[in-house]
């Protein structure tokens, strides 16, 4: 398997992909949007073997054009079967549910606006 063979400086993807035109609405994005797409960009671009879930926090906006999210105690979950000996030095605690938690996620998640601007593949293609 390919992935099994990156070296430790190619953990993450750096591959750029770009939506088609026309697939996504700008006018439809929600800020609620960016937490779940931010989930399912965090699987892609590390290749399948980390997924970033559990955001919460809060949404703050200074202005129309000025708002960020605070974050706090994100899960990270690892693909414990994806090349076992090099990332077993990475542990991310008790609530790392690795595949079943990945799977998880797929499983309730719909790709919204944020996903489709983001180039990612549909979520039913991981299921």
């Amino acid at each position: 398997d390919d992935e099994d063979n990156d070296s430790d400086e190619e953990i993450f993807d750096k591959k750029s992909s770009s939506p088609e035109h026309g697939s996504y609405c700008i006018s439809e994005i929600k800020n609620e949007h960016f937490l779940q797409a931010f989930s399912h960009f965090s699987y892609e671009i590390s290749k399948k073997r980390f997924m970033v879930v559990d955001l919460q926090g809060v949404f703050l906006r200074k202005s129309v054009s000025s708002c960020r999210y605070l974050l706090t105690d994100p899960v990270i979950h690892k693909h414990k079967k994806k090349n076992k000996t090099k990332y077993k030095k990475w542990t991310f605690g008790r609530t790392d549910r690795g595949e079943k938690g990945i799977e998880a996620f797929f499983i309730t998640h719909k790709c919204n606006e944020v996903c489709r601007l983001l180039g990612l593949k549909e979520a039913q293609k991981y299921a």
